[in-house]
């Protein structure tokens, strides 16, 4: 288990778990799809799914994760049918179709074939960190990061967090940063970046694998190029990409970093996610206090 994104959000007031805070994760545990269900999504053990314990918690930090399934219908079928069923209707009783009446026979369609459809689950990661009052995801997109902390504010009823943001908007820092060549401690320079014209009808300019503080790069920067994707490394221990929402994407830890992890010998999947968890919530708690004092 490794957080592959991290989509920090912040408690605007002083937040506590309540006590019966397992009890309320039971009440919105995960069920698979019932034969007129086209999605389902709730809470399930971090531990997989034999196991009844829906969060784990080192320190002051609780680990979660979500389950989601979907009924996956082509729409190639669902259309198909839905044009044989129009063009009967127009045969047998010599009218058209309107849209709406088109609308819901395509939803009946769907709900008859809901039960020979096969389904997609998906999980999702994140953890409280009830110390630094923060809720970290493991989410590229940010609808559905949206989508966990709905359901954890579904589960104890009130969630007041919001997405952490600077000040100033994201690419000033990161253009300030990348034209001065100068980044705050501990951060380094990836070898990835994406600039982008304030004009909607400007350039793109996306780099990979290169040095960026090249001339022809600054060139870029000083024609006014914003920087709204930088490749960034933190303490030798993570490689992440930051964009302009503040989302961090494909975090991996370095050699540095997995060399001096602890490798468990054959261990139980309780102590691989323990292990697991007192990595990132660690590391990504530090992380995210170095970002927080970078943004001002």
């Amino acid at each position: 288990m490794w957080f592959k994104n991290l989509r920090f959000y912040q408690f605007s007031e002083t937040f506590s778990l309540p006590d019966d805070f397992s009890e309320q994760l039971a009440e919105h545990s995960f069920h698979p799809c019932s034969r007129s269900d086209q999605s389902s999504f709730g809470w399930t053990s971090p531990f997989g799914a034999d196991n009844e314990v829906l969060t784990h918690s080192l320190g002051n930090c609780w680990l979660l994760c979500a389950k989601r399934e979907e009924k996956v219908l082509p729409s190639t079928v669902v259309n198909a049918q839905l044009d044989e069923k129009v063009r009967q209707i127009s045969e047998v009783e010599g009218r058209s179709v309107p849209r709406k009446e088109k609308q819901n026979l395509k939803e009946d369609l769907i709900h008859q074939l809901l039960p020979q459809a096969f389904s997609r689950f998906r999980q999702s990661w994140g953890y409280i960190d009830l110390d630094r009052q923060i809720i970290a995801i493991d989410e590229s997109a940010a609808n559905k990061a949206e989508d966990f902390l709905g359901l954890l504010r579904s589960s104890v009823g009130s969630l007041p967090v919001r997405p952490v943001s600077p000040g100033d908007a994201v690419e000033t820092y990161l253009t300030h940063w990348l034209q001065s060549t100068d980044l705050p401690n501990p951060f380094e320079f990836g070898d990835e970046a994406e600039l982008r014209s304030p004009q909607a009808d400007g350039g793109i300019i996306r780099c990979k694998q290169e040095d960026l503080t090249r001339e022809d790069i600054q060139a870029h920067l000083a024609g006014g190029k914003q920087v709204t994707r930088l490749g960034l490394v933190w303490q030798e221990n993570l490689e992440f990409i930051i964009e302009s929402d503040m989302a961090l994407k494909r975090v991996k830890p370095t050699d540095r970093l997995l060399d001096a992890k602890d490798d468990l010998v054959d261990p139980s999947p309780e102590e691989k996610i323990d292990a697991d968890f007192a990595l990132v919530s660690a590391e990504a708690g530090l992380l995210f206090d170095d970002l927080k004092r970078a943004f001002g």
